[in-house]
């Protein structure tokens, strides 16, 4: 069994590297300790993931199987069980909390700290003096947070009332039930179980027609369900029945129009559209609000696809205005955007294929357009034919499939010899994805317009960002509509933050190229409970789509070094260091 100590040596790597003598700081503990932490931790996770020594006392996590090293974290992570006795017993006391968990008492009250944190968006955790803490909602909402946790685990606790065979004969009764269509049959067997097992808090609901066939369901299970309960039951089923089916391909078309207002680099679709309505319906009629598993940072795809991210925050924005509709899932909404701008193809970049055999050439002219995305491969035969090419075309790189050697004059040489591999051609991709911008560095983030910002301590994260976007509008590397979309998007949540490096960014339909201008500060700050040491001011052309994978290449480059490092940067000449490592 993990201890808190480990886990939250998983937590903390999870979003960058860290060294051994921060761990053990945070910890309280000598490095020996966290070093033999790490190996328990590497015994553990057997192969799911592995915490990598970086050199220099610095270690990373590297996930191999996501899915599965979450699942194994959620068996120890005790967050689901707190949570459940909050919900199943109404008021509990710490002490409470701390005998059913087997936990010290304050250790409990760090966790629920962190809980109240953990779920600040999802619902409030509160207390009271003398009678102990509670789930400050509405009872139908207090049922499907309970719903989650069962559906995850059944037996998450005793006070539910039933037992695994119980569990096995419900299921097996529902699986044929034909009313609620848009309700997975598996989330209407975790709502019933959530409504037994709190079936002694209820206050009731509106008695409904269809409550004959369910009951006789459930009895023959071996749930009694009082005509409390079985109104509370179907009339919460109702309600999500009919939130499904307010979701509609025009709704989500109108919606996405009213998105694109305020994101132009944005990307729409028939698929996509299909694609948002039935994630949509599955969201309103099943929502999630504990997820299946303790979900990582996401801070990876707010930088891979920033466009798509914003878009996603704007739209469920949207949506949650609309009556009727409530939506809790909304992490995936990110990547059907996403996905909309991989389908969306950009000009294809010219890359030269120097081989002097002809099969060879083809065949490996075939395999790097069919797996590299928006590349265009020629073929030269020799050396005239390359320079004659280089000439017309301005290649982003020359793939040397010859015996030949290439001279630097020839700028970006690629080496691979024979007939190229899988891993050839994913060297390809990452050549093709970071040349451009090792190529253009001092113009993509220009020293002359980055600065240093006195921020004091009182100052606020809008304050900061506002007097910052105000001195780049004065200079003439802003735009009073591009300053004022920035602090907005700021305002919206879920920054972009990468390695203590906030990104605030936007999207110009009147530049055509990236801009990012560095700001050091003065002093760090914190913004969604996460540290700020630097800010990197970013406006990013809509009709230059390539240009999305700087995000992308900030992310991967940023996230390699130690957040002490970050930290420690003096100015942009430091930053483009940073980036040329």
């Amino acid at each position: 069994m993990l201890n808190q100590r480990q886990l939250a040596i998983l937590e903390k790597l999870e979003h960058q590297p860290g060294s051994l003598t921060e761990l053990a700081q945070q910890a309280g503990v000598s490095a020996r300790t966290i070093t033999r932490d790490i190996d328990y931790l590497n015994f553990t996770l057997n192969g799911r993931a592995r915490i990598l020594s970086l050199g220099g006392g610095g270690v990373q996590l590297e996930i191999l199987d996501r899915k599965h090293y979450f699942q194994l974290l959620q068996r120890h992570d005790n967050d689901d069980r707190l949570l459940a006795l909050l919900l199943l017993n109404g008021f509990t006391t710490r002490l409470q909390l701390a005998d059913a968990l087997n936990l010290p008492e304050t250790l409990v009250a760090d966790k629920l700290a962190k809980l109240r944190q953990r779920y600040e968006k999802v619902f409030t955790l509160s207390g009271r003096p003398g009678v102990g803490y509670f789930i400050d909602e509405p009872e139908s909402r207090q049922i499907l947070l309970l719903a989650n946790l069962l559906k995850k685990d059944p037996l998450i606790s005793s006070l539910t009332g039933f037992s695994a065979p119980a569990v096995e004969r419900l299921t097996a009764a529902i699986s044929s039930f034909q009313a609620w269509p848009a309700i997975h049959r598996d989330y209407v067997v975790s709502v019933i179980l959530a409504v037994w097992a709190m079936r002694n808090l209820l206050r009731g609901g509106v008695l409904n027609a269809q409550e004959n066939d369910i009951a006789d369901r459930i009895e023959a299970a071996g749930f009694y369900f009082s005509e409390k309960a079985l109104s509370t039951l179907t009339s919460l089923l109702d309600d999500l029945q009919a939130q499904a089916a307010l979701v509609t391909p025009a709704l989500i078309q109108q919606l996405l129009n009213e998105t694109l207002t305020a994101h132009p680099g944005g990307i729409v679709d028939a698929q996509l559209i299909e694609d948002l309505t039935g994630h949509v319906t599955r969201c309103a009629a099943s929502p999630i609000w504990v997820a299946e598993s303790r979900q990582g940072s996401m801070n990876n795809l707010k930088a891979a696809w920033p466009v798509a991210f914003d878009m996603s925050i704007r739209f469920i924005a949207l949506l949650r205005e609309k009556p009727g509709i409530v939506v809790s899932d909304s992490d995936l909404i990110g990547l059907y955007f996403a996905c909309a701008l991989e389908r969306h193809q950009t000009e294809r970049q010219p890359v030269v294929l120097l081989s002097d055999q002809n099969a060879i050439a083809t065949i490996n002219k075939l395999a790097i357009e069919r797996d590299v995305l928006n590349c265009r491969v020629h073929i030269a035969a020799g050396l005239s034919d390359l320079r004659g090419m280089c000439d017309e075309l301005q290649p982003v790189c020359i793939i040397n499939n010859s015996h030949l050697v290439l001279d630097e004059s020839f700028g970006n040489v690629l080496n691979i010899r024979n007939i190229i591999t899988p891993t050839g051609t994913g060297q390809i991709k990452d050549f093709l994805d970071t040349v451009f911008i090792h190529q253009n560095l001092e113009r993509l983030f220009p020293t002359k317009a980055s600065f240093h910002h006195d921020n004091q301590p009182g100052d606020s994260w809008k304050d900061i960002c506002e007097r910052i976007s105000q001195r780049l509008v004065v200079a003439g590397h802003l735009t009073t509509d591009e300053a004022w979309r920035i602090c907005q998007r700021e305002l919206e949540g879920e920054n972009l933050i990468v390695n203590q490096l906030a990104i605030p960014h936007c999207w110009s339909e009147k530049e055509t190229s990236f801009r990012g201008f560095f700001i050091s500060l003065s002093r760090p700050v914190t913004v969604n409970h996460e540290a700020v040491s630097h800010v990197l001011i970013a406006c990013a052309s809509a009709s230059a789509r390539h240009e999305l994978k700087i995000f992308s290449y900030l992310a991967r480059t940023l996230y390699k070094h130690l957040p002490g490092k970050i930290a420690g940067l003096r100015g942009v000449n430091d930053f483009l260091q940073l980036l040329r490592e």
